[in-house]
This record gives C-alpha cells, sequence and structure tokens, in this order.
C-alpha cells in the first residue's frame, strides 16, 4: 500500500466527493456508488455515472438507513458491466467480505474504497434536530483526529457505533484515513500499489507520505473505550438471554413485520420460509391453538423468526445494527444478535469479515474443532 495526503480545506466531504469524480474523469472506473444526500434530510447509496451530480454525495453522512453490502450485492450479484467504485464504511466492508465469500457479490468489477467511521445517528433523531448534514459530518469527521467523534447534543450515536470496535478502514484497494489526522485540513489516502500508480499518473493524488504515525494508538483508544461500553450491553441481554422466557418478555412487542431481516446484509436467501405461506395459518389454527394452551399469542411465531435467523446470522454478523434501525417496535434486535455472534464466532476462532482468506465456518470441517464445548478432549 502507498499513502497520499489529500488536502481537505474544511470540507472532508466535498473532497472526496472531488476526488471520486476525478476517478470518473480519468478513466480509471466508469461509476462511482457511494452515500449522497436525498430529499428531505436524508442520505442513502446512489449510483453516480454523471459527475455534475456528485456534489451530492456525502461520504461521512452521518445516517446510514441501509446497508451498503445489501445494496451493492444488487448492483454486482453478476457482472454491472461497468468498473465502478464503491464508498464503505468499515461495517459495510465487512459485510462485502462475508457476502463475498457467500457468493452475494462478484468482485471483480468493484473498486472498494473505504472510510475510518465516525458512526451514525438514526435517521428519525438526526431529522428531528435540523442539522445541516454535510456540516455535521465534516465537524464528526474532524474530531476523528484525537479519537471518537460525537454526535450533536440531543442526537447520539446509534447504538451499534458506541459499541463498534471496528470502525477503522483495514481493508479495500483505497481506504480513506481519518484517526490520527485533522480532517478539516487533510486526510490519508492509502491504495494498493497498482491503484496508487494509477491515482498517481492521473494526477489526482501524489503517493509521497509516509502513513499516520498516530492513527494506531487513536483507533486503540476508540477500541477500548467502545469495549467497555459493549461489555456493559452485552451483560444486560445476558440477564435478559438467560432463558426463553427472558427473551420472550423482551421481545415480546415484535409484530414480526420482517424489517430486521429485509435490512440484514447477511440475510440474502432468495427463497425464505417466513417470507412463504408456510406461517400463513387459517383461522382455525389459531382457535384450535388457544382451545389447546389457553391462550395463544398473536402475531404468532415471532420467536421461532428470531431464532431461525440468528442461528442462520450468528457466524456472519457484522454487528453493523440495521436491524435495530429498521425495527418499527424499537427492540435490542442487534444487541442480542452481536452478543451471540461474539461469542459463537469466538468459539469457532472467527471474526466475520476480518479476511476474504478465512473460510466461513460452516463451509469447512475441522476434526478438532469444538472439542472442549463438546465434550471430546475428556475422553
Amino acid at each position: 500500500m502507498k499513502t497520499a495526503l489529500l488536502q481537505t480545506n474544511g470540507d472532508p466531504n466535498g473532497a472526496l466527493s472531488a476526488f471520486l469524480a476525478g476517478m470518473i474523469e480519468k478513466g480509471i472506473v466508469d461509476e462511482v456508488m457511494a452515500p449522497a444526500a436525498q430529499p428531505g434530510g436524508s442520505a442513502s447509496m446512489a449510483v453516480f455515472a454523471d459527475v455534475t451530480e456528485m456534489d451530492a454525495i456525502i461520504p461521512w453522512a452521518p445516517v446510514m438507513p441501509v446497508q451498503g453490502a445489501r445494496l451493492l450485492s444488487r448492483l454486482s450479484f453478476d457482472d454491472p458491466g461497468m468498473k465502478v467504485a464503491v464508498v464503505l464504511r468499515p461495517c459495510e466492508a465487512r459485510a462485502a467480505i462475508e457476502l463475498i465469500k457467500l457468493k452475494q457479490i462478484l468482485p471483480d468489477n468493484i473498486t472498494f474504497v473505504t472510510i475510518d467511521c465516525p458512526g451514525t445517528c438514526e435517521l428519525k433523531g438526526f431529522e428531528e434536530s435540523g442539522l445541516e448534514m454535510k456540516t455535521e459530518s465534516n465537524r464528526m469527521v474532524d474530531q476523528m483526529e484525537a479519537g471518537a467523534a460525537t454526535a450533536a447534543d440531543g442526537v447520539g450515536l446509534r447504538t451499534a457505533c458506541t459499541i463498534c470496535v471496528n470502525s477503522s478502514a483495514h481493508w479495500g484497494d483505497v481506504q480513506l484515513h481519518v484517526y490520527g489526522t485533522k480532517g478539516s485540513q487533510s486526510v490519508a489516502i492509502a491504495a494498493s500499489d497498482e491503484l496508487a500508480d494509477a491515482l498517481a499518473g492521473a494526477a489526482l493524488v501524489t503517493f509521497d507520505a509516509e502513513p499516520l504515525s498516530g492513527r494506531d494508538a487513536v483507533v486503540e483508544g476508540v477500541n477500548k473505550g467502545r469495549e467497555a461500553a459493549r461489555e456493559k450491553v452485552f451483560a444486560e441481554m445476558t440477564e435478559d438471554a438467560q432463558s426463553l422466557e427472558g427473551l420472550k418478555k423482551r421481545f415480546s412487542t415484535c409484530i414480526r413485520c420482517l424489517n430486521c431481516m429485509e435490512n440484514c446484509p447477511i440475510c440474502y436467501c432468495k427463497q425464505c420460509i417466513f417470507k412463504s405461506t408456510t406461517f400463513d395459518h387459517p383461522g382455525s389454527s389459531y382457535a384450535k391453538w388457544a382451545m389447546r394452551k389457553g391462550v395463544q399469542k398473536m402475531p404468532s411465531e415471532t420467536m421461532l423468526f428470531h431464532l431461525t435467523r440468528l442461528n442462520h446470522m450468528a457466524t456472519s454478523c457484522i454487528g453493523c445494527g440495521l436491524c435495530d434501525t429498521a425495527c418499527p417496535m424499537g427492540l435490542p434486535v442487534a444487541s442480542l444478535f452481536s452478543k451471540v455472534a461474539n461469542g459463537v464466532q469466538g468459539m469457532l476462532d472467527y471474526k466475520a469479515g476480518a479476511s476474504l482468506e478465512d473460510p466461513i465456518p460452516l463451509s469447512v470441517f475441522r476434526e478438532d474443532e469444538l472439542q472442549e464445548e463438546s465434550g471430546a478432549e475428556d475422553f
């Protein structure tokens, strides 16, 4: 990897937007997929072919209503036929790694641009704050010189962001490093040698800088604080998850809308039992169940839905928390999934989204795995 400094002149979002536009103008890519401002004060991923439209791009948008990797899988499930640069936060990049391994993203024509992430706010709270999106985003980026960014008073970061220990860009063809540098002046660009030569040849940036000397220490400090916050969230969920009855109590208001599934980047099945007619029961079934048990909760099978999905997701959950964002009832879906995923992945010595080289645990068999958990080591 080679390193360059991108001068931002007080507007890191604008500087990166111009850099991405230059990648199209110089023929390095044909299109760019990135977070962009939307009418009504939101932001969402958009695919740009016209550079005159790219002023709308806000790479560090303070809201993330949809998971970028999920949208990328729609663009690149098969070959999009063009070279596309895609801007992803670390949680989105980690989800993309899992989806590549699961054959849901074809990476051949994709240039992955990953960014150090200050965190995001829930969309409703941010909209109600009246804050200007790019101004607030630039403020948060500037805070990352010394540590974790904070959202404006009365808004707050999403729960998943407050416990995220993977907010630094660690993978990608181009990585935007903000931790340890003053974002209002410059951000560091790390790029693979071949791509760095192409970018330099196009006069977009000069790769003559050293890697940021203080970045690792800043990232370590951010992770230390968030690790403590995560342990607290996990401890609270452990208390609730001691029994099925405890989980049923915590998730009692679930309406089985499937929103958490729809916004999960890893929940990719084209055919899902919960979208089938399997659970479209005739009225007589509910009446018979009530007669047999004395009472029948409606909607039914809510815990079956969460436990089935949890069984599918645990090895590849990357803790982005978009399931929380999608839930209309405010259920702690992400806290449960992140806690269980942390345990399962630790047990299997696997970290979702860490590397393309690590096979997904359920795709391989190791004769000596789970010796302690199964009790086999006692024999």
